[in-house]
């Protein structure tokens, strides 16, 4: 009784499978991105698999399998979510097992009783055909991750190893959104700075605003390219990605300028890393944008062969703070002793000892040009922990 049911919901699939693909298509409005015409087909060979295994009192073959696996990967490759393509399934399913129940009470009690003793063959079908699309799409999708992420690390390491300019990174861009023209800017981080999930966390939360933003790790770089983006909105989303509101301190990041063209972001990253190295000199890391510290930030990554030059007063530093203290003072308040001894509350005087003091010590007069420079940078590219 069941077989001529099934065979008879067969026969009415071309006007029944646009009816169930309408309702899925109202139910789960993605389904848009799918031309019409291909998913009533897709229906239609669904459907048509789990009637003709009803007829027959038989579990999904080979064959059934691989078209619903067929399915899922082009679901996939379509962008639609997995949890919309397995609820299309339930809703095909469900439609299909409402109208053979109708037909069974229309048969009477006996087909109604019948039809209940293909509960378990049924929804064996709706496990088996929905875990092969389910496990094509997730193939599908690590696929599809793992391509992104080589695109992602090819035109970061195409920013320092190979020519911006050239086609090949050229077309590297345009595939990942990026107008190869416009304005880039370059963030760098370190890896070993962000929690795990941190970067996924990121990544969906950028995305949900304007612009192109490719961030990805490689070795212990973090690397941020960003085009159309404001910088504060970068910096905000990767503090909410790593928790920054509940760190005991900022991560160090390094922000490059704003420049146009490839050649123009393979130069962010220059100045990136620059900022980046200055911000792990400093206590407490944090953020150093180029644009604010372009001058040591330029000479942080020289460090080591600056410390020859600059590591009298690193030293002294070291020594003295109170004395680096009355320089940095003397210099942020107008080059005014009676001003710098108010920030620091202390007698103008005693700012004027220190800061002979400071000259006697390094050989540097901080009221002049050339001891002021030199001062200053000492004390920006050798805190005290990295004292030469």
């Amino acid at each position: 009784m069941i077989d001529s049911l099934c065979r008879e919901m067969i026969d009415e699939l071309p006007s029944f499978a646009p009816r169930v693909t309408e309702m899925i298509r109202t139910e789960m409005p993605r389904y848009a991105v799918v031309p019409e015409q291909e998913h009533i087909h897709d229906v239609t060979v669904q459907l048509h698999g789990l009637l003709g295994g009803l007829e027959r009192g038989i579990l999904p073959s080979a064959d059934n399998l691989r078209a619903s696996s067929r399915l899922g990967a082009a679901r996939a490759a379509q962008g639609l979510p997995v949890e919309t393509v397995l609820g299309a399934y339930h809703i095909g399913y469900r439609e299909t097992w409402n109208v053979l129940m109708q037909g069974a009470v229309r048969r009477g009690q006996e087909a109604v009783a019948e039809l209940a003793g293909q509960v378990t063959t049924f929804w064996t079908w709706i496990q088996e055909l929905t875990n092969a699309v389910a496990v094509a799409y997730e193939a599908v999708l690590r696929a599809e991750l793992s391509a992104r992420e080589d695109r992602y690390r090819r035109l970061i390491e195409a920013m320092a190893t190979a020519d911006p300019g050239d086609e090949t990174t050229v077309t590297l861009a345009r595939s990942l959104g990026y107008d190869p023209v416009g304005a880039f800017q370059a963030f760098r981080g370190r890896s070993a700075d962000l929690p795990n999930g941190s970067l996924e966390r990121f990544r969906r939360h950028i995305a949900t605003g304007p612009g192109v933003v490719v961030a990805t790790m490689h070795g212990d770089a973090l690397s941020v390219l960003s085009q159309g983006v404001p910088d504060e909105a970068v910096l905000r989303s990767l503090g909410r990605a790593v928790g920054q509101e509940s760190a005991p301190a900022p991560p160090p990041l390094g922000v490059g300028l704003p420049r146009t063209g490839l050649s123009g972001a393979a130069d962010s990253f220059q100045d990136a890393d620059g900022a980046l190295s200055l911000a792990l000199r400093r206590d407490g890391g944090g953020t150093v944008r180029y644009s604010v510290a372009w001058l040591q930030s330029s000479l942080a990554e020289q460090s080591r062969r600056l410390s020859d030059v600059l590591g009298a007063g690193a030293r002294t530093a070291h020594a003295h703070p109170h004395l680096a203290a009355a320089v940095i003072a003397y210099a942020d308040h107008g080059f005014i002793p009676t001003a710098a001894a108010r920030a620091l509350n202390v007698h103008p005087n005693t700012v004027v000892y220190r800061l002979d003091r400071w000259t006697t010590l390094t050989g540097w007069d901080p009221r002049t040009r050339d001891g002021l420079m030199r001062s200053l940078l000492a004390l920006d590219l050798y805190p005290a922990a990295h004292t030469p």
